[in-house]
């Protein structure tokens, strides 16, 4: 049975060692707009451990991480449990329910929001307990993300490239996750919920696919077995997981805010595809008007590796197309 709470009322220790307990933290008061707040999954392990929190849902249009919650959840044995897992299903509801990036309501990215404010918008003030409530309990914090209807990112896992020991610990979860494409990030731009956990020394992962809008029976497996492997690396669930080094490792902003933007509106046609090695000043794409004829070409300011593609192709004069990182040396 959903436990309906008041958000600040949310205490995951009054879950019995063994169980799983959904909550809904009401971000209203009763009576008005109940249905508004964060579910949360919960599950206390018969033994002590570490703490790892989910997040998934922080835009609306990117489905597999909250499937992926789903899935295991209906697996997970509370039984071998140690610790405690808290997931929130939905960060992003009112988003979700019209599966956007941005809320309807008060048209914020909440991946550019966090910490949030208590006193301000509804986006602002999931952030804010998202900040304050829940990602403070973590040992260990990864957010599944997917690209969404906007864009196509390759299958990866993203890291906190530091040699502070967060970063250290991420790099090295990260070698466990198992995709293809490992990610990592020097430094994080604010906003982020992964900026959030940085100065509390939580070392965080989170995820990235190409799919979005939808739930993709290729990469819905990378969130779930990975989710399991990181419970196994961090020793909450039993059994043994072996270091899996990527295929590609990149290093570079992650920002989706720095990309190489269009000049003109129109459709634009990718020349490139995520994961290809460009050249400087190399065309990646064009931009053609009602009648086909190309009115701009939008080229590469540096060498490097296409780490994201513009996946609708209708654009706007200043619409991010693609960007360009490093590769990271070899991992083994």
């Amino acid at each position: 049975m959903v436990v309906e709470i008041p958000i600040e009322d949310f205490n995951p220790g009054s879950v019995a060692p063994g169980a799983i307990q959904p909550f809904f933290l009401n971000l209203c008061p009763p009576g008005n707009r109940v249905d508004l707040g964060i579910p949360v999954l919960v599950a206390q392990g018969k033994r002590p451990g570490k703490t790892l929190v989910i997040f998934a849902g922080v835009h609306g249009d990117e489905l597999e991480g909250v499937q992926a919650i789903h899935e295991v959840f209906l697996q997970l044995d509370t039984g071998t449990l140690s610790g405690r897992l808290i997931a929130v299903t939905v960060a992003n509801l009112p988003a979700y329910r019209v599966t956007r990036r941005i809320s309807p309501i008060d048209v914020l990215n909440l991946a550019r929001t966090f910490p949030g404010r208590k006193d301000g918008t509804i986006t602002e003030r999931i952030a804010y307990y998202l900040s304050e409530l829940i990602l403070p309990l973590a040992d260990f914090f990864i957010d599944l993300h997917s690209s969404g209807l906007t864009y196509v990112l390759p299958t990866m896992i993203g890291y906190y490239a530091s040699d502070t020991p967060p970063g250290r610990e991420s790099k090295e979860a990260a070698l466990y996750f198992g995709t293809p494409v490992m990610w990592g990030h020097p430094e994080i731009s604010p906003g982020r919920s992964l900026s959030v956990a940085i100065p509390r020394n939580i070392p965080w992962l989170y995820v990235e696919s190409p799919s979005g809008g939808r739930v993709s029976d290729k990469e819905l497996p990378y969130y779930v077995n990975g989710i399991f492997n990181l419970l196994k690396h961090l020793q909450m669930i039993p059994g043994t997981v072996a270091r899996r080094p990527p295929d590609v490792h990149l290093v570079g902003t992650g920002d989706l805010d720095r990309t190489i933007a269009v000049k003109a509106e129109g459709f634009f046609v990718p020349k490139v595809r995520v994961l290809d090695e460009v050249s400087p000043n190399q065309v990646v794409g064009i931009v053609r008007d009602l009648f086909g004829q190309t009115i701009d070409e939008v080229s590469t300011a540096h060498g490097g590796v296409v780490g994201m593609l513009r996946a609708i192709p209708v654009v706007n004069p200043g619409d991010s197309v693609c960007l360009v990182v490093d590769r990271g040396p070899a991992v083994v």
